[in-house]
């Protein structure tokens, strides 16, 4: 039997505290990668000199000036030496048996260039949340995805980029993740193979996914506008020849897309980018977030001028008793 290989790329831009673990995860499969390829994206914090320290025998570390998290998965990639490459973000961590499933997704369909697995979240140190998936009945072996649109439209993504494996054949095909985009650029590549390819699944929980890590770029700045993967979505989705039940799956998903952007500017406290934001058009496909946030914005924004009111009228009241 032929050995799958794998090229595990990790992109790094100053995860300190946290890439120790994730490689310490990749050291304990039980499937061993041929290679582990970090691209350090011109880190400040002293990672890569942590990576080097580590003197992993078959690590790769490669420098480069800050140019993104695309441009240092593209060159990982581009500098694999492996059939299949299995992404894994610095501060993520694998479960010891995921390159074990990805070999045996990868033997029981054989003519398929893309797998994932399950995760599970981790919101801060020792609270571990599950995602909401829109999948029934998964088979533990793995099976095709039906439709990732419809699932990512109703709960969360099915899988992560850090549990995912790809062909380097396919990757190119696609052309990469899109560089200068620093967010959303995991959605683009998932889309693209859901539009081209097929994704074998695995409903085995092999990936702990952090949210409570220093640096991610959803928590510096919120997008208050739709991202690009989504507005090329729509785009496509415009196409006369597309079928009209993946289309209307595709802009459900953009809805989905646009209430979550909502979602996050109003927990900021920007209700008027979120009321905005709530009036595009595929948000009426998400009715019930729709009305949920909207009357939670509307709310905010009462509360907040309520606030300014009664701050002006103490500053008032303070200035005329002296």
């Amino acid at each position: 039997m032929k050995k799958i290989e794998f090229s595990v790329v990790i992109p790094l831009y100053n995860k300190v505290d946290s890439v120790n673990k994730t490689l310490e995860s990749i050291s304990a499969q039980r499937y061993t990668a041929t290679e582990i390829i970090v691209i350090d994206d011109g880190s400040t914090d002293g990672s890569a000199e942590k990576v080097e320290q580590l003197n992993i025998p078959n690590l790769k570390l490669i420098k480069q000036t800050n140019q993104g998290v695309s441009a240092a998965r593209n060159l990982g990639v581009s500098l694999a030496n492996s059939p299949y490459i299995a992404f894994l973000d610095a501060d993520d961590q694998w479960s010891p048996f995921f390159l074990a499933e990805m070999r045996d997704l990868i033997l029981r369909f054989p003519q398929q260039q893309f797998f994932a697995s399950h995760y599970q979240k981790v919101i801060e140190q020792g609270i571990y949340i599950d995602p909401k998936l829109a999948i029934q009945n998964a088979p533990p072996t793995g099976s095709i995805l039906k439709n990732y649109f419809a699932v990512a439209s109703q709960g969360d993504l099915p899988f992560m980029v850090s549990s995912c494996v790809i062909t380097s054949c396919l990757f190119e095909q696609l052309g990469g993740f899109p560089v200068g985009e620093a967010m959303g650029e995991d959605q683009e590549l998932f889309s693209r193979v859901a539009l081209e390819s097929q994704i074998v699944f695995s409903p085995l929980v092999l990936l702990l996914y952090h949210t409570d890590t220093e640096s991610r770029a959803c928590d510096r700045n919120i997008p208050q506008s739709i991202l690009p993967f989504a507005a090329r979505l729509l785009k496509k989705a415009q196409a006369q020849s597309i079928d009209s039940k993946l289309k209307q799956d595709i802009l459900r998903h953009c809805g989905a897309h646009v209430c979550h952007l909502a979602k996050l500017n109003i927990q900021s406290g920007d209700y008027m980018v979120a009321k905005r934001l709530l009036k595009t058009d595929v948000c009426k496909l998400k009715p019930a977030h729709k009305l949920v946030y909207s009357l939670w914005a509307e709310f905010g924004l009462c509360t907040s001028q309520i606030n300014a009111f009664v701050k002006s009228m103490r500053v008032s009241f303070n200035l005329h008793s002296k």
